[in-house]
């Protein structure tokens, strides 16, 4: 009974350290790190999505980077697959904030974009443009 009791405490401690630790890194802003990482290690599969780039100071947190060279910006974007279906997903933008011009291609695993790259708009599926473009109201 004795070992249950000191086992039972010893768990709750190293959960309440856990969690403290964790809180401390989203506090920082490298809880968008973690997200990522986690995306990339759990058994997501890969998918190609579409977005319009973000806008430079529409980033959500920044953190510095880990080599002490810069600022990484976190952006949440709207993206859709070639099917129309959309999801939001994280870019991270290592050392830069975004340019805010054009398109990008996204290789997508969970919630985080793994990598992506800019594009043309005729490289969108136009499925994953309708998804991501307002109805005209003025027509």
């Amino acid at each position: 009974m004795r070992k249950r009791f000191r086992a039972a405490i010893a768990l709750a401690l190293i959960a309440a350290a856990l969690l403290l630790g964790g809180k401390a890194l989203i506090d920082t802003g490298w809880g968008a790190a973690l997200r990522s990482a986690a995306d990339r290690l759990l058994p997501n599969p890969k998918v190609t999505m579409w977005a319009k780039s973000p806008t430079p100071d529409s980033h959500v947190s920044s953190y510095a980077d880990a080599t002490g060279a810069g600022d990484n910006y976190v952006y949440l974007v709207e993206a859709s697959d070639a099917n129309g279906v959309t999801r939001e997903l994280q870019l991270i933008f290592f050392g830069r904030q975004s340019d805010g011009a054009g398109w990008l291609e996204i290789e997508a695993r969970g919630s985080s974009g793994v990598r992506y790259r800019p594009c043309d708009v005729d490289s969108v599926p136009q499925r994953a443009r309708d998804a991501l473009t307002p109805p005209d109201s003025s027509a």
